[in-house]
């Protein structure tokens, strides 16, 4: 029997999510045993000796220290920076950031902020990556300036305690809000910096998502829908990723050669979960934002351009222009589009039957669905939703 100690914190559903990827891994070994080992930075050299691995979210040097100290094979699944002597298994940060990119450029999005942690280092390759895809389409990115106080308290608060609030810096981020051009797009290093930043919009009287568009990372279901609008979240494979922890932890056990050498790897992300903090803020005029809303949540119903065009008042030509202009696409390819983005998040974040999708997403068979989306895609459904997972 291999005992291998896992350090993790479990109160915050990114780490849950790491966690459970680590036990549905270690049950397809055989004679594994997991055990949370929460004192392995505070107790001695004794504490590890049970063990035959360990997997950890290694964030301080005395818990490396420790770790290092009893000589077995560890993976850190934490990654603040690569540590000598220790596997790793990260986020692919550099991906998140420019999906974020991608996915606001894809909104036609003309101004844009990122908001995080400056010195924390995933947040800054977030950021890097965010802003270096934005440069290479001709946009620029502005940035909040988080003082160190703020940074001190991310380490002491969020990671540590895994607490929801508001920070000292929380003054300075409302007048950095404020500032704002209408109708930017900001990146939040996280969801819980995305809550943040809409409870103090919400307090300045900003319209969130009309004037700002707010987007955030972990796709933390109760931190995102506990705020009016629901965060729009950046999915990032935490289960994934302790799977592949385990997996690496497995073949540095059976190996000497890969226990010298280390190993060290990126989880991409699944792809965003668009909620109401992202939807359609920067269509005008204000009646084409609202039939775009329409044609979103009425997205099952089979919503038609000649319903969206009777609901505006407008003339089809006017309408035409408006949605081109809002969208990029005429009218029937952004309702196309709408149902693509409807299916794509169903495959990713349920376990809605392939019919069921077809269905929710507004197409008339599930056929016809399974047709157009390989189409767009190059992949079946199943495939897509396989190759996420």
């Amino acid at each position: 029997m291999k005992r291998i100690a896992v350090v993790c914190e479990r109160d915050r559903a990114y780490s849950r999510a790491v966690a459970l990827g680590i036990a549905e891994a270690a049950a397809e070994k055989t004679g594994w045993s997991l055990e949370f080992a929460d004192n392995l930075e505070t107790a001695g050299l004794s504490a590890l000796e049970p063990y035959d691995g360990v997997l950890a979210r290694i964030s301080t040097d005395r818990l490396a220290a420790a770790i290092e100290r009893s000589g077995l094979p560890a993976v850190d699944i934490y990654t603040d920076r690569i540590r000598k002597g220790f596997a790793s298994v990260d986020s692919d940060q550099e991906a998140i950031g420019r999906l974020a990119a991608e996915y606001f450029l894809e909104l036609r999005c003309k101004s844009f902020a990122f908001c995080g942690y400056d010195g924390i280092g995933y947040s800054d390759r977030r950021f890097k990556a965010f802003s270096g895809r934005l440069e290479a389409a001709g946009f620029p990115c502005r940035r909040f300036a988080a003082p160190r106080k703020a940074v001190d308290e991310f380490g002491a608060t969020i990671m540590k305690k895994e607490t929801v609030g508001l920070g000292s810096d929380a003054p300075l981020l409302a007048e950095w809000l404020k500032s704002l051009p209408p109708q930017t797009a900001v990146f939040c290093c996280h969801d819980v910096r995305a809550w943040q930043a809409i409870s103090l919009c919400r307090a300045a009287g900003i319209d969130v998502p009309r004037t700002l568009a707010i987007l955030g990372v972990d796709n933390d279901e109760l931190v995102c829908s506990f705020t009016s609008p629901a965060i729009s979240s950046i999915d990032n494979s935490a289960r994934s990723l302790g799977r592949t922890a385990v997996d690496i932890l497995s073949l540095m056990l059976a190996d000497p050669k890969v226990r010298r050498n280390p190993p060290h790897m990126k989880v991409p992300p699944r792809g965003v979960c668009p909620r109401q903090s992202t939807a359609m803020f920067a269509a005008e005029p204000g009646w084409m934002a609202e039939i775009l809303d329409h044609a979103a949540n009425n997205v099952a119903k089979g919503v038609r351009v000649e319903e969206l065009v009777a609901m505006s008042g407008h003339s089809a030509s006017a309408v035409e222009r408006a949605a081109k202009a809002a969208t990029g696409r005429t009218l029937s390819a952004h309702i196309l589009w709408t149902r693509l983005e409807t299916a794509k998040k169903l495959l990713l974040f349920s376990n809605t039957p392939v019919s069921e999708v077809a269905r929710l997403s507004g197409f008339s068979s599930p056929q016809y669905f399974c047709r157009f989306f390989k189409s767009r895609t190059g992949q079946t459904a199943e495939r897509f939703r396989e190759s996420a997972n």
